[in-house]
């Protein structure tokens, strides 16, 4: 069987012309299914498959119906025959206009929606009249206690008969209504639907006509390929920690994806592709422009004399029309950055994910999720404590991804033996990276911080110092039944400003780590503790500033 022979390359870069007009009389309807979808951060690529008989001679092939909002220049045309067949040329064209109604189609329309808006104005004037109703009630018992009159019993029963009857009338003709105006939304609904005419919020949609040639009869197998945007996924994560299990403890790392599209194409039962590519942003680096730097003149409060005489002369709208000249060009918007992010087939740029199966994603925006893959990882443990801010202790495992596919930015949920702790963000993490996850708090883990001594001066005299000291002993407790790895995170004030000095005291504990994390005034203090073990951490710092002058940061 003869492959499809095309004029330019075997798979046909389509050239696309302007928007024409109707089609014409030759067309040859092509039915066609999504059979594949690409889904990238940002869009989609959808593959559409279809066959047909084409008769000898030049024909126009038609695929109708696709979204008014796919890329003209993304769209790709192949396929086969059994014959020689040449592709041509292709262009986008309006979809054909929806068929006018009736005029007495229309007439019906109107008389239903006026019953319809008589409907819901009677509810209105019901629902006012039961209110009116609660309202009389009220209004008259205020009345008769304002007036001093006694509470008459027989009166009182009346009334709330007379209320009771009103509610219970309102209520009937309110249902009555209600069930009147459903009645004729619906008869509304099935006009709309026989005169063929688009319910509000239809996705608007465009036909592809595809120039063809064959040489013979013959059937021909199509594959048409193009992007459209409202599709994205993103990558979410399942974490749980099992400490329970003998030996060291283990992560297991579930990735998934949650993919939502509003194309206006319903993918059903796809071959679905999630890539990291991103097809939307720049692509290339923006141009970097000189920065100019300028002054702007001083802004001169006046008087109102001065004010009158500077506006007679014409100076205040000199001076009005420099201030709102900008003092140099803006910069140019940045473009999106392009991530190099990888997945189960990867690349030397980008990586995609093929989802087990077929499946089937709605247009209506409803994330999908899909699981992808599952990781068991070595996870030793560390409870860190920062007794500054919180006397509590919290579980983190320290993780090392030694998969060649990294894992992308997203958000995984949290579970310790079980029971769900909570949900953090990652960030990118590339294979042989480290990175932790927290795991809610240890409450076998006792944390205590009292303070030892604090200090402050009562400086006098000109050109006098203010002093505060302050000491702190921080006490922690190991009450598990197995060794525990625990950082005690804490810092002493930096200075930025040269007249206030900070001195850390003699007394403090020696930190594991002087600096954490490149935070200046940041220390740790990092050991193994054995089954109810008991370490203390001790820091304090001294303060001089100018007398005169106020110390902001504490």
């Amino acid at each position: 069987m003869p492959r499809l022979s095309v004029r330019s390359s075997s798979s046909l870069a389509v050239l696309l012309l302007a928007l024409t007009g109707p089609a014409l009389a030759a067309d040859l309807p092509l039915q066609s299914r999504i059979d594949a979808v690409t889904v990238f951060p940002d869009a989609a690529a959808v593959t559409r498959i279809g066959q047909l008989g084409v008769p000898k001679g030049q024909h126009v092939l038609l695929l109708k119906g696709l979204p008014a909002a796919l890329d003209p220049n993304s769209i790709r045309i192949e396929g086969s025959s059994d014959g020689g067949l040449v592709i041509g040329s292709a262009d986008i064209r309006r979809a054909a206009a929806d068929p006018q109604p009736s005029d007495e189609a229309q007439r019906r329309l109107r008389d239903l929606r006026t019953d319809l808006a008589k409907a819901r104005g009677r509810i209105d004037a019901i629902e006012a009249q039961k209110k009116a109703v609660a309202e009389f009630s009220r209004l008259a018992a205020e009345a008769a206690v304002k007036e001093g009159r006694g509470f008459d019993i027989a009166q009182a029963r009346a009334a709330w008969a007379a209320v009771g009857e009103g509610t219970a009338a309102a209520n009937e003709a309110l249902q009555a209504e209600t069930a009147r105006a459903a009645e004729l939304e619906a008869e509304i609904r099935a006009v709309e639907a026989a005169t063929g005419r688009p319910r509000s919020g239809t996705v608007p949609v465009v036909d592809l006509a595809v120039q063809v040639e064959a040489a013979s009869d013959l059937a021909a197998s199509l594959k048409v390929t193009y992007r459209v945007a409202g599709a994205r996924w993103t990558p979410v994560y399942d974490a749980a920690l099992d400490t329970a299990a003998a030996g060291p403890a283990r992560v297991t790392l579930v990735r998934r994806a949650a993919v939502s599209q509003r194309t206006g194409e319903d993918w059903s039962d796809v071959e679905l592709t999630l890539s990291t590519a991103r097809v939307t942003g720049g692509s290339a680096a923006p141009d970097v422009m000189t920065q100019a730097l300028a002054l702007r003149d001083p802004i001169v409060v006046l008087d109102a004399d001065n004010a009158r005489r500077l506006r007679q002369s014409g100076l205040v709208e000199q001076q009005m029309r420099r201030d709102a000249a900008p003092a140099a060009a803006p910069a140019p918007a940045p473009l999106r950055a392009v991530e190099q992010e990888a997945a189960a087939v990867a690349s030397a740029f980008s990586a995609s994910f093929v989802a087990p199966g077929r499946v089937s994603v709605a247009r209506d925006g409803a994330a999908r999720t899909l699981r992808l893959s599952s990781h068991e990882l070595d996870a030793p443990l560390l409870a860190k404590v920062a007794p500054a801010l919180e006397t509590r202790a919290y579980l983190s495992a320290n993780l090392t991804w030694a998969d060649d596919v990294p894992l992308l930015p997203g958000e995984v949920s949290l579970t310790r033996d079980g029971v769900f702790v909570g949900k953090a963000a990652i960030a990118a993490v590339a294979g042989g990276d480290q990175f932790d996850l927290g795991f809610g708090a240890d409450d076998r883990i006792k944390v205590e911080r009292t303070p030892v001594r604090r200090r402050d001066n009562d400086p006098a005299g000109w050109n006098a110092s203010r002093m505060q000291l302050s000491d702190h002993r921080t006490t922690i407790t190991n009450l598990h039944r197995r060794p525990m790895r625990i950082a005690v995170i804490d810092r002493i004030p930096v200075s930025e400003n040269s007249a206030i000095t900070v001195e850390a005291l003699p007394t403090n504990t020696p930190p594991t780590e002087k600096i954490v994390q490149d935070r200046r005034g940041v220390m740790g203090w990092t050991w193994d503790y054995a089954p109810g073990e008991k370490k203390e951490v001790r820091l304090g710092w001294r303060l001089r500033w100018p007398a005169d002058r106020e110390l902001t940061g504490m």
